[in-house]
Parts: C-alpha cells; sequence; structure tokens
C-alpha cells in the first residue's frame, strides 16, 4: 500500500470506484453493459498502476530486505573462508590471499547491510564481530553501538569489550552473554564466533573445545556442500548447452503446423477484452489485499520464529492471491466455452507425440536448458544493466527460516515457493495467455509476450531478464510438446533447486 498520503487516498477513491462500477457491470443488463465494463477495465489499470509502481519502488528501496539479503551474503563469504581455512589448517600460509579476498568482500556485505538498516543492532554487532575476526579496527562501530537508543546496546557493547579487547570474562556473567548473543542473533556464522569467544575468554576450556571441534566440522562440511552444489551447477550447465544445442540443430522453421497449432490454441479466441479482464482483475484483487499484506510482511520477516507457521502463512498467501486468477480465467473466458477447464489450459498427461514420461523428460531436460541461459541473463543484468539482484520479498523470509533445520518446514516451503507457483503460474501464463495469444500471433511472438508479462508481474525489476529468460524457456517447451506438464515440471524443479541451494548455503 502506498506510504504517500495523497497517493494513498487517490488508490482508495479508485477502488470505491471499482466496486461500484463493477457492481452496475454486474447487474446491467442494458446496452449500456459494455460502457460500464470499459470503465470498469479502464478504472482497474490506473489503479494496478498507481498501486503497484508504488509498491514496486518501496520493494527496491526495502532496507530491511537488502539488509537481510546482505548480512546473508557476509555469512556466506566467512563461511567460506572458515571451510578453506579448516581444510588448510597446519599448511603455512595456505590460500591466505583468498580468505583476505573473502574477508574484504564480507566487509563490504556487511558495512552494505548496516547503511540500509541503520537501526539494527544485530547488523552493527555482526559488523563488529567480523572487523574484529578479521584483525581490522572497530572501535567507530563499537562507539556507533553505544550509541543505539535500544537497551540492549551497551551490554553488546561491553560483551565485545570483554571478549576482544580486554579478553576475560567472569564464568557467571558469561550466562547473561550467552542468553543476550540467543537474543540478538538466532543462528549462523557470527552466533557460532561469538559463543567460541565467549567459552574462550571465561575459561570454559571443556566446552570450548567441543564447540570448537564443532565449529571445524561444520565449517569443513560447509565447503563441502559448496564444492558438491559447484559441481551440480557445472554439470547442471554442460547438460543444459548440449540440449540447447540439439535444440538449435532440430528446430524446424515452423514450429507448428495446422494440426498442432490446435493443439495449442485455446478453444476459441477469447478476444482481447476478456484475456486483459482476467490479468487486471487479478492484478486489481491483490491490490485490494495490499493492506494486509503490507501489514503481515514485517511480521513474516522477524516477528515469526516457528518456521512451520512461517511455511504456512506463506503457503495460505500464495494461494489466495494466486488460485482467483484461476477462477476468473474460468468464469471469464473457458466456461463459455463449453470445454472443461483441464482441456482448456492443455494439462494433458497424453500427446500424439508423448506419454507421461516422455512429458516429464521433457520438463526435465528443460530445466537443464534453463541452467546456462539463466547463469547468462544473471550475468549480463549485472554487469550491463546494473541489476543489484532480487528484491522478492519471500527470498529473505526464506533466507531466515532455512536455519531452523526444521525438515517438515523445508516440505512445505518445497510446496510453498516450487509446487503451487508451478501450478498456479503455468496454468495463468501459458495454459491461459500463451494459448489465448496462438489466435492472433506466432509461435516467437507470443513467447516473447508471455515472457514479458511472466516476468512483469513478479514487479521484481532485479531479476526481471532471468525471469523473462525462464518465461520464454516455459513457453517454448508448451509450444514443442502441446501440453503444460513440461514447463510446470521445469518450474517447480527451477524453484525447488533454488530452495535446496538456499538450504544447503544458508541452513
Amino acid at each position: 500500500m502506498p506510504t504517500n498520503p495523497s497517493l494513498h487516498m487517490t488508490v482508495q477513491v479508485l477502488q470505491v470506484l471499482i466496486v461500484i462500477v463493477g457492481l452496475g457491470a454486474l447487474l446491467n443488463k442494458s446496452a449500456l453493459k459494455p460502457r460500464l465494463v470499459t470503465a470498469l477495465l479502464a478504472l482497474c489499470t490506473i489503479l494496478v498502476v498507481v498501486a503497484f509502481s508504488s509498491n514496486a519502488a518501496s520493494r527496491v528501496k526495502d532496507g530491511k530486505g537488502a539488509a537481510v539479503m546482505e548480512a546473508g551474503q557476509s555469512e556466506f563469504m566467512m563461511r567460506m573462508a572458515a571451510g578453506f581455512k579448516a581444510f588448510s589448517s597446519g599448511i603455512p600460509m595456505a590460500g591466505s590471499k583468498s580468505t583476505d579476498e573473502l574477508y574484504k568482500t564480507a566487509a563490504k556485505s556487511i558495512e552494505s547491510a548496516v547503511d540500509h538498516d541503520p537501526q539494527s543492532l544485530a547488523l552493527r554487532l555482526k559488523q563488529v564481530v567480523l572487523a574484529a575476526e578479521t584483525g581490522v579496527g572497530f572501535a567507530d562501530e563499537l562507539a556507533a553501538m553505544r550509541g543505539y537508543k535500544d537497551e540492549r546496546a551497551g551490554r553488546s557493547s561491553d560483551l565485545i569489550d570483554a571478549i576482544y579487547l580486554k579478553k576475560t570474562l567472569k564464568a557467571p556473567e558469561s550466562v547473561s552473554a550467552l542468553a543476550l548473543i540467543d537474543e540478538l542473533i538466532s543462528s549462523g556464522f557470527y552466533r557460532e564466533v561469538l559463543k567460541l569467544e565467549v567459552y574462550k575468554v571465561s575459561g570454559q576450556q571443556k566446552v570450548y573445545d567441543q564447540a570448537a571441534t564443532e565449529y571445524n566440522d561444520g565449517s569443513r562440511l560447509f565447503a563441502v556442500r559448496l564444492v558438491g552444489l559447484m559441481l551440480v551447477l557445472a554439470f547442471s550447465g554442460f547438460v543444459g548447452i548440449i540440449v540447447l544445442a540439439v535444440q538449435l540443430v532440430k528446430l524446424p522453421r515452423n514450429l507448428s503446423d495446422q494440426v498442432t497449432l490446435a493443439q495449442i490454441r485455446a478453444p476459441a479466441a477469447y478476444g482481447f477484452t476478456k484475456v486483459y479482464g482476467v490479468l487486471i482483475g487479478w492484478l486489481t484483487f491483490e491490490s485490494f489485499l495490499s493492506p494486509a499484506f503490507s501489514f503481515l510482511l514485517p511480521y513474516l520477516k522477524g516477528g515469526v520464529k516457528d518456521p512451520l507457521i512461517l511455511a504456512l502463512l506463506t503457503m495460505t498467501i500464495y494461494l489466495v492471491t494466486n488460485v482467483p486468477s484461476l477462477i476468473l480465467a474460468w468464469l471469464i473466458a473457458i466456461k463459455p466455452t463449453g470445454v472443461g477447464f483441464l482441456e482448456a489450459v492443455k494439462l494433458r498427461w497424453r500427446t500424439p507425440t508423448r506419454g507421461p514420461i516422455g512429458l516429464i523428460f521433457a520438463g526435465i531436460l528443460t530445466w537443464f536448458g534453463c541452467v546456462p541461459l539463466v547463469l547468462l541473463a544473471t550475468i549480463i543484468a549485472r554487469n550491463f544493466l546494473r541489476a543489484e539482484g532480487s528484491t522478492n520479498p519471500i527470498l529473505t523470509i526464506i533466507m531466515e527460516a532455512v536455519r531452523s533445520h526444521n525438515a517438515m518446514a523445508a516440505i512445505l516451503f518445497v510446496v510453498a515457493v516450487g509446487v503451487l507457483p508451478a501450478i498456479c503460474e503455468e496454468t495463468l501464463f501459458r495454459g491461459f495467455l500463451y494459448t489465448s495469444l496462438r489466435w492472433r500471433f506466432g509461435a516467437f511472438q507470443s513467447m516473447l509476450i508471455s515472457a514479458f508479462l511472466f516476468s512483469a508481474v513478479h514487479m521484481d525489476p532485479g531479476a526481471f531478464l532471468p525471469l523473462f529468460v525462464l518465461g520464454f524457456a516455459f513457453a517454448f517447451v508448451f509450444e514443442r510438446t502441446r501440453s503444460l506438464i513440461p514447463s510446470m515440471i521445469a518450474h517447480c524443479m527451477w524453484n525447488t533447486g533454488t530452495l535446496i541451494t538456499m538450504l544447503s548455503i544458508y541452513g
């Protein structure tokens, strides 16, 4: 919801007008009805442009979300350095330049995190810990910490003073120190390092030795996981290049003849008004729900501690915001044709050329093909378009949740961000929109349009190009197979793979 008072009032007025005109269009049976429908679409368009442009801008400026991402990046770099040191222990000066570079990158990331959310005591504490652990002066950061209004700021600065400057802490004081660490930092690298220092300076040698062993073992395991991820990524990229090369060689001049085109098109030419009405109606519905989401989002980011509840809330929010698009598509466009919903959106397990196994295999190959394409798109976006990466708030929520090591929560998040988007988004953008476009446009133009809209509605400027590439690839496999199953499989694999990567890195 817009924070500007005048903009907020504009949105409210538009919402009232939409309700009034919408009721009029629904109840009116006279010749005036088409004009009311046109007016309704115009009002909805204005509302969506105003509300969503404001929300997109606020998302880009979301300091706390960006801070979480930057802090996660710094922790990732420090984990890499710790893993490298754990494996190279006993080897003099092994890879010191590499670890120094990791330290510098981590320092830049945590500094950026503090800049994005300067009121966060936890981030300032992490910044001081990073400086102390890497042998960099932290007097200015410690002084800044003392100036925080948070009543824990004084205790935090005293803790830093005790473990890094005085290097002594009485055993009874260590209990309150550990409680303070748990309160400020729920999990992760900085929490582990601080606790190690407390054990060390308070003379708890046995506890320190055990914790240090666990820390080193965890660092080695992280390094192994990271190497494994890199190998999987390299293998997937290699296979993806082969898949793309084969597709280019085998690509026919015309992707679909008249017979196959009939199997791809929607059951009828819905017309621009109906297709646009479905999309703009869905986005309007989301704008009506925006105040509730604006209220819930900060709570999801920091208020919910139980990962199971967080996963269930994420799943519920996704269903509430996306299922209405499919209902609108059914009521406005598909139902009047008399064709069943699943057949209309081409959700079929058999086609004239492929059975269930063939369709699933096509989806898997599509995922492989997406790997090099999205990597290339990401490189282009960051180096030439100056994109700063995704600002999707769900990433910050997941990043915090994956630290819980809760298996059931992980499964629910796979459903929430992997399975449900694959079903809902593929049904809307490929099963409904793309099949509609094929009545008027060729395959390539339809792929471009559907991919553009697919990327745009995510309202994630930093990830626009990678999302566009994914949307194009999903539309391509839909055109080639004449079934929604492969694009659903590829979409689910992509989102789930992203989640598994986050679990491996941040979990």
